[in-house]
């Protein structure tokens, strides 16, 4: 039949096609990826640095008055309203946040947040006492803290920890679910900014959005999972 024939015929499309899928190279797969994780030094140095360039950015942010993100955003506000000391005021706040993160995060992920929230509360306390600032243009010391800090969280979240708060929640939603932690931290700064301006100068706020934006994009954009083989 007419059919037949076409199908046979070397020459026929229908017939080559699938002697082409058939080669070897064809079938050739990429051998996969092995598994890699950090080891405890590793984690140990990403956790460090992450809390040095947190608490580095924190010191900027009170050095102008500033606030930003988070709950380390509602500490900044607390501080400037009754004057108790940022580290004090950060670490109070975080304190429901544990039995989330114990809850859901685990035993580890929870004991290397509180590490990290008590030394990034230290140091943002102790930062005066080594570092000045003695000039320090506001939109410029936002957008380096906001960078400061959102490089810190990476290097948090990257070895299996956070600065508390809403991170943790962050970090919990985006494993679970994919959607990516810098937009729901951003939701919930929009709500906080909103609150800041009727207790802070409208420039203030102005250069503290800046910085928290500028932290949030940072994160949102690089903070993701697929780029980043190690766990």
């Amino acid at each position: 039949m007419t059919t037949s024939t076409a199908d046979s015929s070397p020459s026929s499309p229908i017939a080559s096609a699938p002697a082409a899928r058939a080669t070897p190279a064809a079938r050739a797969t990429p051998p996969a990826t092995p598994a890699v994780r950090h080891s405890w030094i590793d984690n140990l140095q990403g956790q460090l640095f992450g809390v040095v360039m947190i608490a580095f950015g924190m010191s900027m942010l009170h050095s102008l008055g500033l606030i930003i993100g988070q709950i380390a955003g509602v500490a900044f506000l607390v501080t400037y309203a009754t004057g108790i000391s940022f580290g004090m005021a950060f670490t109070l706040i975080n304190l429901p946040f544990y039995l989330l993160a114990a809850l859901r995060m685990g035993a580890a992920f929870t004991w290397r947040t509180l590490a990290a929230v008590t030394a990034v509360s230290v140091l943002t306390n102790v930062a005066g006492n080594y570092i000045s600032y003695s000039h320090l243009d506001p939109a410029v010391g936002a957008v380096l803290a906001g960078l400061c800090v959102g490089i810190g969280l990476i290097g948090l979240f990257r070895h299996q920890a956070s600065c508390g708060g809403m991170s943790i929640l962050a970090t919990y939603v985006q494993e679970r679910t994919g959607f990516k932690a810098g937009w729901l931290l951003m939701g919930f700064d929009l709500a906080l900014f909103a609150t800041a301006a009727l207790f802070l100068p409208m420039d203030r706020v102005f250069y503290s959005l800046v910085g928290a934006i500028t932290m949030n994009l940072f994160v949102a954009w690089n903070h993701r999972y697929e780029w980043y083989i190690a766990r």
